[in-house]
C-alpha cells in the first residue's frame, strides 16, 4: 500500500512540476518577447493573447497586495503538502484536483515573487472576463475537480458509513 501511495504521488508531482514548468517558460517567454497591453496572436471567435501583468488576485482583488498574495500562494501551497503527507488521499480524482491547484498556486506564486505580479495572456471574447493564465486554468479545474470529489465520492462514503 505504501509503495502505491509513493507511486502515485511520484506520478502527481511530477504532473505538477510540467504544468508549473509549462506555465513559467509561457510566461518567461511573454515577458521577454511581449509588450505590455500587446495583443500577440487569437483563436478566431474564442480568445486573444494579450500580455497583462495583476499585481491582484482573482478579478484583480487585492490589486498590489503583492506581498500578501505571495504569502497566501506559498501557505496554500505548503497547506496541499501537508494535506497530502498527513492524509495520503488513495483517490485519484482527489490527487489530480490537488496537484492541478498546487501547480497553479505555485505557478503564480513564482510570479508574484520573482516580477512582483501575475503574468496574465489568455483573454476570452465571447464574454467579458478577466485575463488569465495557464497558472489559473490549473487552479479552476481543481478546484472543480475538487468540488466533484467532494460531491460523487466523499458523500457516497458517508452514505455507506450510515
Amino acid at each position: 500500500m505504501k509503495n502505491k501511495f509513493l507511486l502515485g504521488t511520484a506520478v502527481w508531482a511530477v504532473v505538477a512540476a510540467a504544468i508549473i514548468a509549462v506555465d513559467q517558460i509561457v510566461k518567461s517567454n511573454i515577458l521577454k518577447l511581449r509588450e505590455v497591453g500587446e495583443i500577440f496572436g487569437e483563436i478566431p471567435g474564442v480568445c486573444d493573447f494579450i500580455f497583462v501583468k495583476n499585481t491582484g488576485a482573482a478579478f484583480s482583488a487585492l490589486s498590489g497586495s503583492t506581498a500578501i498574495l505571495s504569502a497566501i500562494s506559498i501557505l496554500f501551497s505548503l497547506a496541499v503538502i501537508v494535506f497530502w503527507v498527513w492524509k495520503k488521499p488513495q483517490n485519484n480524482f482527489l490527487r489530480m484536483s490537488l496537484a492541478l491547484i498546487f501547480a497553479g498556486a505555485v505557478g503564480n506564486g513564482i510570479d508574484r515573487i520573482a516580477y512582483g505580479f501575475v503574468v496574465d495572456f489568455i483573454s476570452i471574447k465571447w464574454f467579458d472576463f478577466p485575463v488569465f493564465n495557464i497558472a489559473d486554468m490549473a487552479i479552476v479545474a481543481g478546484a472543480i475537480l475538487l468540488v466533484l470529489y467532494e460531491i460523487i465520492f466523499d458523500r457516497s462514503k458517508e452514505k455507506e458509513d450510515e
